[in-house]
């Protein structure tokens, strides 16, 4: 992989990581921790949003299957070290939401990145 598509990976991670954080923040405490099953249905949402992304991503620079786990750590790292920061900070950051919003929000990007890394780790399709 080269450090063009690394960078392109990083950049695209950051920007959906971005999304998903500021959509979180801005919903979380009236809309998504209301209930159970809505708040499990907006993780299967975003984890298939960050995965849409990635192959997006992956198309468009035309990457070989071979290259998705080093592509999916370019992607990952950004929105993992974001995560990070957020949860280190989550009651500056992100002062109106109950403090349980902070194992929410950990799980959240638990899932999140979960799914990316079982996708990056897929098998490719045998050619007959």
């Amino acid at each position: 992989m080269s450090k063009e598509d690394s960078f392109w990976f990083a950049v695209a991670g950051a920007v959906v990581w971005l999304a998903a954080t500021l959509f979180y923040a801005a919903f979380a405490g009236g809309l998504i921790e209301q209930a159970f099953w809505f708040y499990t249905l907006n993780a299967a949402l975003v984890a298939s949003a960050i995965a849409f992304f990635f192959h997006l991503t992956a198309r468009l620079r035309r990457l070989p299957q071979r290259w998705r786990a080093p592509a999916a750590l370019a992607f990952g790292v950004p929105g993992l070290a974001g995560s990070i920061l957020v949860l280190a900070l989550f009651d500056t950051l992100m002062p109106e939401l109950p403090p349980e919003s902070l194992g929410r929000y950990g799980a959240f990007v638990v899932v999140a990145y979960g799914v990316l890394a079982l996708l990056a780790l897929e098998r490719p399709a045998r050619t007959a």
